[in-house]
């Protein structure tokens, strides 16, 4: 059992992670320690080497002053004894082996020469002869039997007067760098597998958080859009808005899901009674010798037919809109000369009703839109006058530029929407209980805005009652036309509804 938990963690991202920064860690603290040790190192051989230098001064100095009489060697020595016991032992006691310290002056041929020293100075003093040193300059020398090296220094006494030499074995120098290496190995280990374990366990819960949105992420494929990733605000790190940003992108695919359920629900339920009646109409047409009534139910079954095309690719287009998606060719148009070219081809159905359709396009106003949705639109917004604004209403259409957006307000003294309906009246398939349409002409008013970047609002009129839609669009083009053109008015107009807004609207009578 442990041994597949160990495998198993040995596999993971963190160990790697962890694994991959410790080394890095390990490598980079190692070296800061062996540059202080070499620098601890190289302040003790400076240390030793100034007094080496300072000491063979100093007895340089007495051999050349003392008088070469027979107490020549006894100054000499004594002098050299006292600076070779100088350094010879701890000042802080037994914590550090003693140090050894020896003076050497080799006279002219025929006289002995003068140690003060350790007792077995043969091999020293052997070394010291084949040993080159230059004049108040240290230098390393291994002596046979020695397990240390010797710092040694030399002085000129003067032309055949010979030579004196002074060395220094730091046993305590060595004995604290030895110590400090072991506290520095020890701290090193200390570190390395404390840093070791804090990577492992802060990877393990950044990573922990990470496989959680990867697991909601695999339940998208099971169907299940429910889950989502706990998203802490604190800490408010990148993984924290990814989490946000994940669950927003679940919260959007699951209300496309759930809109093209609703699409397809309503959809099949729209086109279950037109699809029967263009069937039965088919029938009645093959079952009938009158060939007048035959032409006629066909003509039927045909315009149904078009009902329901207009009912997939309304709502198609819609469904497309709502989830961003939908393709636009934009291109620069003033919107008040494509308003007034919609107006004239609604103008014979309006007079048929007996409506009143007033347009007061304004100045120009350029925008980069889509005309083939932005005259869909327009339509829309007309058919919904021509169905719901009752016999003999009067229409104002209307459009002008406010803050960088182009508006276009449709007014009405109709009946108003009902007040169950307002709240919801650009959503897909909303529509009255005396609705004769489907549900979509104002959500495809409401879908094309938005996917210009706009938006639409309706609302219900106090005085003298009625109804109003707006559109806006975004119209960062400037005006095509300095000249307004004049407005155009189906039929004889009666007085316009009254404007509440303190727009600057100008309107010429016809």
């Amino acid at each position: 059992m442990f041994s597949r938990i160990s495998g198993s963690f040995y596999r993971t991202a963190a160990w790697r992670l962890a694994l991959r920064s410790t080394i890095v860690f390990a490598a980079s603290s190692a070296l800061v320690f062996l540059m202080m040790y070499a620098l601890v190192a190289r302040t003790f051989r400076e240390r030793s080497d100034a007094w080496l230098i300072g000491e063979s001064e100093t007895l340089k100095q007495v051999a050349l002053t003392a008088p070469k009489d027979r107490l020549y060697r006894r100054i000499v020595g004594e002098v050299a004894e006292l600076a070779t016991q100088e350094f010879a032992f701890d000042s802080r006691g037994n914590h550090f082996p003693a140090n050894t310290v020896f003076f050497f002056e080799s006279r002219e041929i025929g006289e002995p020469p003068l140690w003060v020293g350790p007792a077995n100075n043969q091999a020293i003093i052997d070394s010291l002869l084949r040993l080159k040193v230059p004049e108040r300059s240290a230098v390393f020398m291994v002596v046979n039997g020695w397990h240390l090296p010797f710092r040694v220094v030399a002085a000129d006494l003067g032309p055949g007067m010979g030579r004196i030499y002074l060395g220094l074995q730091d046993s305590t120098a060595r004995a604290v760098l030895f110590r400090l290496l072991v506290w520095f190995f020890l701290g090193w280990i200390c570190m390395v597998g404390f840093g070791f374990l804090i990577a492992v366990l802060g990877l393990r819960s950044t990573l922990k958080r990470v496989d959680a949105i990867t697991s909601a992420a695999a339940s998208i494929g099971t169907g299940d859009l429910s889950s989502r990733v706990s998203s802490a605000k604190k800490p408010n790190d990148e993984i924290a808005r990814l989490s946000r940003t994940f669950n927003t992108m679940l919260d959007r695919i699951s209300a496309s899901v759930n809109q093209l359920r609703t699409l397809a629900d309503s959809v099949a339920h729209d086109m279950k009674s037109p699809i029967t009646s263009v069937r039965g109409g088919l029938e009645a047409a093959l079952s009938t010798d009158d060939q007048y009534l035959s032409r006629e139910l066909v003509a039927k079954a045909i315009d149904d037919l078009d009902r329901l095309s207009e009912i997939v690719t309304t709502s198609l287009d819609v469904a497309e809109a709502e989830a961003g998606a939908l393709c636009l060719r934009r291109e620069p148009c003033d919107l008040a000369d494509l308003i007034r070219r919609v107006v004239d081809l609604y103008a014979p159905a309006f007079s048929e009703r007996r409506q009143n359709l007033i347009t007061i396009p304004g100045k120009p106003v350029q925008a980069m839109i889509d005309q083939r949705f932005i005259v869909r639109l327009l339509s829309n917004l007309l058919e919904n006058e021509l169905r719901y604004a009752g016999e003999g209403a009067q229409v104002a259409i209307s459009l002008f530029e406010k803050d960088g957006n182009a508006q276009i307000r449709v007014k009405d003294d109709g009946p108003g929407f009902p007040p169950d309906l307002l709240d919801h009246v650009f959503q897909r398939f909303a529509k009255g209980d005396k609705s004769e349409g489907h549900g979509l002409g104002l959500a495809f008013v409401r879908a094309v805005a938005t996917a210009h970047g706009g938006r639409a609002s309706a609302r219900n009129l106090n005085s003298p009652g009625g109804s109003e839609i707006v559109v806006e669009l975004p119209a960062p083009g400037p005006n095509l036309d300095p000249n307004s053109p004049g407005q155009t008015l189906y039929p004889s107009p009666r007085p316009l509804l009254d404007d509440h807004t303190n727009e600057n609207v100008i309107v010429t009578s016809a």
